[in-house]
């Protein structure tokens, strides 16, 4: 008799193992399909092939226009993201859990709705490119929210969501379309400034003699690009990396420190939480001050 209740018992225990395995692989599947089908969902919009040269007007008016219509409203969705996140991973309260990750969602959307409008950039391919690029952003953050189950844990919660398969995707196609808007200034800085290269080239190691050479267009677009290789979102700019950068170099802390090249001294910079929002405003008179750029508000408020 015990014998017999033991064996049911075992099959009962494998076959619910069984089931909670196949819940979860499922689950996963289908984190991993929606994001796909959400990044095919906007690929008939992209109509510049890879292969096609980057020409474009990039006049000033693009960027502005670009910038209060598209990249603010992004922005402001990214810090109070990675805000909210924060806020998520501190809490114990289910209730608050979930109240977090609706209001992730809303933001997300609201945020599109936004950025949502016919484009008119067709003259700067690289910043159409972005808008889309942001567009994906949006709809992948949206519906992450809505894939994860608040637990009474804040910070597993926070995990979960950090790590599935829409957020991950979400996040390169921010940093992506953030890249896209950096590589457009640095071609407006080409046609505006003789001295500035409209591409930046094969991204190599830096010593700080070749950093220091480079217009701050440059410096930004190469940080943007960094920040996009090591999945850096943060709710801080290139520029302010770049800032923090070269007061590191030029106050002689690098030296001190014994660093040798920009990539290792930005790993350092970020790995130790020492870059904060509105460095570059910190530091702007004091570096910056006959260095070209376009007249956007995030380099000047």
């Amino acid at each position: 008799m015990n014998s017999r209740t033991s064996r049911t018992q075992m099959l009962y225990t494998l076959g619910l193992l069984f089931f909670l395995i196949s819940a979860f692989a499922a689950f996963f599947t289908g984190v991993k399909v929606g994001a796909d089908k959400t990044e095919d969902k906007y690929d008939h919009l992209n109509s510049i092939k890879e292969t096609e040269e980057y020409s474009g007007s990039y006049q000033q008016q693009d960027l502005v226009t670009f910038y209060h219509n598209v990249f603010l409203p992004y922005r402001e969705f990214k810090r109070d993201w990675n805000s909210k996140v924060e806020k998520l991973a501190r809490s114990n309260d289910p209730r608050e859990n979930n109240a977090i990750l609706k209001d992730l969602g809303i933001l997300a959307d609201q945020q599109y709705k936004k950025v949502n409008q016919d484009s008119i950039f067709s003259n700067s391919p690289l910043l159409q490119q972005s808008q889309l690029n942001i567009l994906k952003s949006l709809t992948l953050f949206s519906q992450a929210s809505d894939k994860v189950v608040a637990g009474s844990g804040g910070l597993e919660t926070a995990k979960v969501l950090k790590s599935n398969s829409f957020t991950s995707s979400a996040i390169k196609y921010g940093l992506l379309a953030q890249k896209n808007f950096y590589d457009s200034m640095l071609k407006w800085g080409a046609k505006s400034n003789s001295k500035i290269s409209g591409e930046l080239g094969e991204l190599k190691t830096l010593n700080f003699i070749e950093w220091k050479k480079m217009p701050l267009l440059s410096k930004n677009a190469t940080i943007a690009n960094m920040m996009l290789n090591h999945n850096i979102y943060a709710g801080y700019d290139p520029q302010d990396i770049t800032a923090k950068m070269d007061d590191l170099i030029y106050s002689g802390t690098a030296s001190s420190l014994k660093l040798k090249d920009v990539q290792t001294s930005v790993t350092l910079l970020i790995s130790t939480g020492a870059v904060q929002q509105n460095d570059f405003i910190k530091w702007r008179e004091q570096y910056y001050g006959k260095e070209t750029l376009p007249q956007l508000p995030f380099f000047s408020e």
